[in-house]
């Protein structure tokens, strides 16, 4: 059975909905799940429990559930993760291994969610004009000139950003954002805009296959780390 560990600092409202999420689907797939609560915890204490997490065998996967508190230095967690684990592709050397085509990489799985939705809607990027608009290292760095862009993803997180006379009228938008407005979830994408190839509907959009992406992740993380281990055992015989 494969080992989940999330681990999540502080009560953020959204971040506690996606992991219920992220435990719902691991009980349907038979993984098991455990997650790591801290009210407030120090940089170095955050990393001391990521550095036994990386040394337990029987853990396959972690995640540091954003956003952490303005005090932890979130570069320094992120890269404590042994990559092997880093079911979330936060660490440099799994970014690396992306930008070199290393198939043992972990591709973020926002990203990962991403791509299999423009796979399976058979959208080609191939010679489009594409604008990621955001600052995370879970989807991209920020881009503008939407307005004669073919496909937009937006992650900015503010509800109604994306407007009408902001895109083309056959423009492909990927939501990424998750917002509340007006007691509603919502994304980035204004509810007036109309005029559109694609929209992903937000809930149930880019965050189900974010989900989804975390178990194909943690899969790949599984056979890993076993494969590793069974190196160390034959080492050690």
């Amino acid at each position: 059975m494969q080992v989940l560990i999330v681990i999540q600092v502080g009560d953020d409202f959204a971040s506690t909905k996606y992991i219920r999420q992220k435990e719902k689907l691991a009980n349907e797939l038979g993984v098991n799940f455990k997650l790591l609560k801290y009210d407030n915890i120090r940089t170095s204490e955050l990393i001391g429990v990521i550095e036994k997490l990386n040394d337990n065998q029987e853990v396959d996967g972690i995640i540091v559930q954003l956003p952490l508190p303005k005090t932890i230095n979130y570069d320094l967690v992120r890269n404590s993760i042994d990559p092997k684990k880093d079911i979330d592709g936060v660490n440099d050397e799994n970014r690396v291994a992306l930008l070199d085509n290393n198939e043992n990489g972990m591709i973020p799985c926002t990203a990962l969610g991403i791509i299999k939705i423009l796979d399976y809607y058979n959208i080609d990027v191939s010679g489009k004009d594409v604008v990621i608009i955001g600052r995370s290292i879970h989807i991209g760095l920020p881009l503008y000139n939407t307005k004669n862009a073919d496909i937009i993803i937006s992650s900015v997180g503010k509800p109604n950003f994306i407007t009408q006379d902001m895109v083309r009228e056959n423009v492909c938008l990927i939501d990424v954002g998750f917002n509340y407005y007006n007691g509603k979830i919502c994304g980035d994408v204004s509810q007036n805009l109309t005029k559109y190839k694609y929209l992903t509907p937000v809930p149930g959009g880019v965050g189900q296959m974010t989900v989804y992406s975390i178990y194909e992740n943690l899969y790949k993380a599984y056979y890993l780390n076993r494969k590793d281990n069974k190196k160390i055992l034959l080492k050690n015989s």
